[in-house]
């Protein structure tokens, strides 16, 4: 482990996905993680799986939203995407990483985390 002091340690959260698994979030690794937030799935678009698919054996990639089962069901159908891949178990975990507006609804966003647990980069989009 190489811990850099610029960077923000990760609080440790699991978040459970969509087949049921749980991913740990702030538990050193041997891959880094990218996690998502997207309120609305349906943004959800080509670029995106592609982006998620080129990096998969070097990085764990996942999606967190607060859309509705129905609209997750769709998205997951259209891209081939594993249940295992989104997450909509996003309460706690917006709290967590202040990803709330004043309404309490999920903010969009990138994050980034190295294999120590730290967040590299955060970016509210």
């Amino acid at each position: 482990m190489s811990i850099n002091p610029t960077f923000q340690m990760v609080t440790f959260s699991t978040i459970k996905m969509l087949n049921e698994s749980t991913k740990l979030i702030g538990l050193p690794k041997l891959k880094g993680q990218v996690i998502i937030t997207l309120p609305n799935i349906l943004e959800f678009n080509d670029k995106l799986k592609e982006s998620i698919n080129i990096s998969k054996n070097e990085i764990e990639s996942f999606v967190i939203t607060s859309s509705k089962h129905e609209d997750i069901e769709k998205i997951i159908n259209k891209y081939t995407l594993s249940a295992s891949l989104i997450s909509n178990d996003f309460k706690s975990f917006a709290k967590t990483f202040n990803l709330r507006d004043e309404q309490n609804n999920l903010i969009k966003s990138l994050i980034m985390i190295n294999k120590d647990c730290q967040i590299i980069h955060k970016e509210i989009l």
